[in-house]
Order: structure tokens, then sequence, then C-alpha cells
């Protein structure tokens, strides 16, 4: 890896009395304010890209929940790791949040697809997720059974809200894939288009 640099967020968040517990009140993807410092790294799941690699301390200092640690997020995108809880999900045992994550894309035939940009979780920890995720118990998210269908892992390699300082330290020329996404299939990407309607999403 190469060219280290960290960055730093002002947090106030207050434990709950039994402290926090990762894949319990706090999701395995979730970054904690000790992880703050981030390097390059050739990738390996996209090739010609060099991949945002962060520094892995879960547990260490307060859970920051509006951002994704992008290392266990990559992994956890590209091997169907639980979001929640981290272990790995079975075909049988796949969910996932379609209407109140990710997007639509356009495609090049103006055909539109699912993004998903959250890994999956197993039902309880959907679960447990709504019962614990203000978005999601909010609009009463409703977990949706991972598609057979095959899906494609991409890059992101826009600079995502968030993440402006990261980027602003990065080296030039470089094809950085901050972060990553599923592009679903046509059935799939359908049910989801029609689910986002009928929620007014």
């Amino acid at each position: 890896m190469t060219g280290g640099f960290a960055f730093e967020e002002p947090v106030s968040i207050v434990p709950p009395s039994g402290g926090w517990r990762i894949g319990v009140n706090v999701p395995w993807s979730v970054s904690w304010t000790g992880e703050a410092h981030f390097e390059l790294a050739i990738s390996k799941d996209f090739p010609g890209h060099v991949d945002l690699v962060q520094v892995a301390r879960p547990g260490d200092g307060a859970p920051r929940f509006r951002a994704l640690h992008v290392s266990r997020h990559r992994a956890g995108m590209a091997g169907l790791m639980c979001h929640v809880c981290g272990r790995p999900t079975d075909k049988r045992d796949r969910y996932v949040f379609p209407v109140h994550s990710g997007g639509m894309a356009i495609m090049p035939d103006e055909s539109l697809r699912y993004a998903g940009n959250v890994p999956p979780v197993h039902l309880a920890c959907a679960e447990r997720a709504r019962n614990l995720c203000p978005h999601l118990g909010a609009h009463d998210a409703r977990p949706v059974a991972y598609p057979a269908e095959p899906s494609r892992l991409m890059p992101r390699i826009d600079v995502m809200a968030g993440m402006e300082k990261v980027a602003r330290a990065m080296p030039p020329h470089f094809k950085i894939a901050y972060s990553c996404y599923r592009l679903f299939g046509p059935r799939f990407s359908e049910t989801v288009a029609r689910m986002r309607r009928d929620a007014g999403e």
C-alpha cells in the first residue's frame, strides 16, 4: 500500500448503557472514529483501478453511522458478507432493502437497473436492522430476498458526500475506486422499480 493519509470528524454519540456491540447495535460495515486513516492499494476486484483502503480497527472510538468503512463495505459487497454481523450470507438466507438503499441507474439503452450500494443481510439481521435503524424504521422497510439472477460488482470513482477531504489528499492521475455497488439484472430491477414507485420513492 502507498500514500497514507487521514481525516478527523467531530462526533458526539452517546453509547448505550451496555456499550457498542458490533452486529448487535452497530453494523459490521460501519466506520469508527479510530479508523480515520486511508491508503491506496492495487485493486483486486477492479482491474486498472486502485482501491481506497481504510485501516481496520473496529470498535476503536465511536461508530460513524453515516459512514461505511470502505474496506469492509467492499468486502461485504464482493463476498456477499452481511452488512450487520459481517458473516457470510447463504443464498437461502440473503436479503436486501432495495426500496430504501441504492438507486436506479440508467443504462446506455435507457433501461433502468437497480444499483445496490449496501451489502446483503441475513433475515434475522434484517429484522434487527429494522428495529435499530431510524431510516428503515421510519419507512417500515421490508427486506427482499436476494435474486438468483446474476449481478455485477462495479466501482464508484466519483467522490461521495463526506469523502471530499480524503479525495483532496489523493495523488493525481490514479483511477481510484472510492467505493462500489452491485448492478442487478433486468428482472430484479423491474421488480425494484415497481416497488419504489408503489412506495413513492
